[in-house]
C-alpha cells in the first residue's frame, strides 16, 4: 500500500519537523502525524524505507484499530467455520438451527436427560439415551456435542449404517486407519443404536472400536437407541455388544410426546 502512495521529498535529519502532514484515524477519530524514519546505512548504502515520511495509517486506521480490526475479521472468520462444519456434521441447516439447548422443550420426562446431556463431559463420561422415537434423544445427544465442538473438542455423529459404509469393502490398512481415528475422537455420537440391519461385520467393528476406547481410557461416547439395555440385548440376541455399553455409560430413559406429530 506504501508503494502506492506519492513519495514524498526526502529531508535532511535537521529539517525533520518541517513535514506538518497528519491523518485521522477512521475508527477511534485520533490524529496522528506523520512519522519520520531516518536515515540507515548498510554498507555506505541507504537502507530502502528509511529517510522517509512514512503514513501513520495503515488502511485507514492507526496500529491499535488495525490490530484489535483483524483479531475480530480472524473471530468471525473462525466462527464461520465452526458454523460450516457443524451444519456438516450435523447433517443440514435444520438440525444446525435446531439442535440446541436453548431449543429444547423440558419436560417432566425428559428433564433428567436433559441435565445429564448439558453436564457432558467428554474427558470423564459416557451416556447412554433411550426412548421412544421423536422424544429428543437425538436433539440432546447434538446439542451436547456442538457444545463441545465449540470447546475445540471434535466430534463425529454416526448410526450403524454410516459406520458399517465408513469401513467396509477397503483394505485392511485403510480399515484400520478409520478405526483407530473413531477410537481418537474426543466426542464419538452412535445415534439410532439397534436401528436397522445388525450384521456380524458391524459386530466386530463396533467391539474393537468400543474396547479400544475403553483401554486406551477414552470417555466422550454418546449413544441414542430406543432400545433399553435389557430391549438391546434381546434385539441383538447377543450381550457381547451391550455388555460393553452399558459396563461403560451412564443409562437414562428419556420420554415424552413424540415432538414430530406434536407439531403437526
Amino acid at each position: 500500500m506504501l508503494d502506492d502512495l506519492p513519495r514524498q521529498p526526502r529531508l535532511p535529519q535537521g529539517n525533520m519537523t518541517a513535514f506538518p502532514k497528519s491523518e485521522t484515524c477512521s475508527i477511534c477519530r485520533d490524529h496522528l502525524s506523520w512519522e519520520w524514519v531516518p536515515h540507515v546505512l548498510v554498507q555506505g548504502r541507504t537502507l530502502a524505507g528509511t529517510g522517509t515520511w512514512q503514513r501513520p495509517l495503515l488502511d485507514g486506521a492507526c496500529s491499535s484499530c488495525y490490530e484489535a480490526r483483524e483479531r475480530e475479521r480472524q473471530q468471525l472468520v473462525q466462527q464461520e467455520q465452526c458454523r460450516n462444519r457443524l451444519v456438516q456434521l450435523l447433517g443440514g441447516e435444520k438440525p444446525y438451527r435446531e439442535f440446541t439447548f436453548d431449543g429444547f422443550e423440558v419436560a417432566a420426562g425428559n428433564r433428567l436427560a436433559f441435565d445429564r446431556a448439558r453436564a457432558f463431559d467428554p474427558t470423564a463420561n459416557n451416556l447412554y439415551l433411550w426412548g421412544p422415537c421423536g422424544v429428543g434423544k437425538t436433539h440432546l445427544a447434538s446439542a451436547a456435542a456442538r457444545a463441545c465442538l465449540e470447546r475445540g473438542q471434535a466430534f463425529e455423529i454416526l448410526t450403524p449404517p454410516k459406520l458399517t459404509r465408513k469401513t467396509r469393502m477397503r483394505e485392511p490398512d485403510a480399515e484400520q486407519t478409520i478405526i483407530d481415528s473413531l477410537v481418537r475422537l474426543p466426542v464419538l455420537v452412535l445415534d439410532d443404536f439397534g436401528i436397522g440391519s445388525d450384521t456380524p461385520y458391524f459386530r466386530q467393528v463396533l467391539q474393537e472400536l468400543l474396547d479400544k476406547r475403553q483401554n486406551q481410557d477414552r470417555h466422550g461416547l454418546l449413544v441414542t437407541s430406543p432400545y433399553s439395555p435389557p430391549a438391546l440385548s434381546e434385539r441383538m440376541a447377543d450381550d457381547t455388544i451391550p455388555s460393553r455399553l452399558f459396563g461403560i455409560c451412564d443409562v437414562v430413559e428419556i420420554n415424552g410426546e413424540d415432538y414430530r406429530l406434536h407439531r403437526r
